[in-house]
């Protein structure tokens, strides 16, 4: 129960059990492209602007400034925790001028905020998560892309701990740029990333030169086309057990599959309020709940939950880690579990507090 990698179903680990299978085999051909075209129907976006390739979210968020960022840029990125720093941090590896603003723990990126920014500076482009596990803060991205579109700024936008689980689509959206991974909403190991890529974007690429082979992503659409190119051996297990994670999220039904993670996100928030806790996010989130338990006791109420009660749940990231855990959601997580979860972290705090 930590903000992923996830629960696995039972399907998903057989297939990762199967014999080894070779990357130009015809049987992995077909399960790699049918994967790739699920991930694009996931996006809501064009099959051939879509990419799928072996690495973690952090891999999608660094190909996409090595290749479609250039040396120069500037970059506003709008921050509400962990994540949304790292892409600014990585940014500036490349040469990309990054200014950030930082929102206070808790607090969603600010339309108003972010439109006398973009009125006063110009930007290339400007990037935000949508949910920082973090955190649990969980952004407006559509709201804040409109903006940051009429202001001429292309828009990266964090998916990684909400594809799957929130509302979203690509085209017809205000966005050029999105990437997310497999180990969380979608319910398959770590190890895949999944972008998509608008054709905006696409066309300003060809205008500098890329500055990296793996994190090429030009090259890695051509690969979507034809999976019998080789351009780097994928984690084959890995992406076969996408493959079947995808089929058992569109067999429940997407919208379906949002709901639930809407309705588990309320849950977990009301429960937690409801026993005079403080969640560091002012609204739920529709996948992880970060909870501020007002003393440093986080590592001994984590420990309690995994000794007696078998379930695991995480931490805080950054200065007030020792104060906060963090409850994940996501993916084949039914309320049950999490309510039994919730009920655990009850009983763990009251018998923490009794011993200190």
């Amino acid at each position: 129960m930590i903000p992923g990698p996830t629960n696995l179903s039972e399907q998903v680990l057989r297939v990762m059990s199967d014999p080894m299978l070779g990357h130009t085999s015809p049987q992995f051909y077909e399960d790699y492209k049918e994967a790739q075209i699920l991930s694009a129907k996931l996006f809501g976006s064009q099959e051939d602007k879509t990419v799928l390739f072996s690495g973690s979210g952090t891999f999608g968020m660094e190909a996409g400034i090595s290749t479609f960022l250039k040396e120069g840029d500037r970059v506003l990125s709008l921050v509400n925790g962990y994540f949304g720093d790292r892409f600014a941090k990585i940014a500036e590896i490349y040469g990309i001028r990054v200014k950030t603003i930082a929102f206070p723990d808790g607090v969603a990126a600010d339309v108003d905020t972010l439109k006398k920014e973009l009125q006063t500076e110009k930007y290339d482009a400007v990037s935000m998560t949508h949910i920082d596990t973090s955190t649990g803060v969980m952004n407006d991205i559509v709201s804040l892309g409109n903006i940051a579109k009429e202001h001429g700024a292309y828009v990266f936008v964090d998916l990684v701990s909400s594809l799957g689980g929130s509302k979203f689509k690509f085209e017809g959206g205000p966005f050029d740029y999105a990437y997310s991974a497999s180990q969380k909403c979608i319910a398959a190991p770590p190890g895949a990333s999944l972008i998509a890529i608008s054709n905006a974007l696409l066309q300003r690429s060809n205008e500098f030169k890329p500055r990296s082979y793996y994190f090429n992503l030009k090259m890695w659409l051509d690969v979507m086309k034809d999976p019998k190119i080789y351009l780097t051996t994928p984690t084959i297990p890995v992406i076969r057990a996408l493959k079947i994670a995808l089929k058992e999220l569109f067999e429940e039904g997407l919208e379906v599959r949002v709901r639930r993670h809407q309705e588990m996100g309320e849950l977990a928030w009301n429960f937690a309020v409801s026993r005079g806790w403080k969640p560091v996010s002012s609204k739920p989130s529709s996948t992880v709940i970060a909870i501020d338990l007002s003393l440093p006791i986080s590592a001994a109420v984590k420990e309690y939950m995994l000794n007696k009660k078998n379930i695991l749940i995480a931490t805080g990231i950054g200065p007030r880690a020792s104060n906060i855990i963090r409850i994940g959601y996501m993916g084949n997580t039914d309320k049950q579990l999490l309510l039994n979860t919730m009920k655990g972290v009850e009983e763990a705090v009251t018998a923490v507090k009794r011993l200190t």
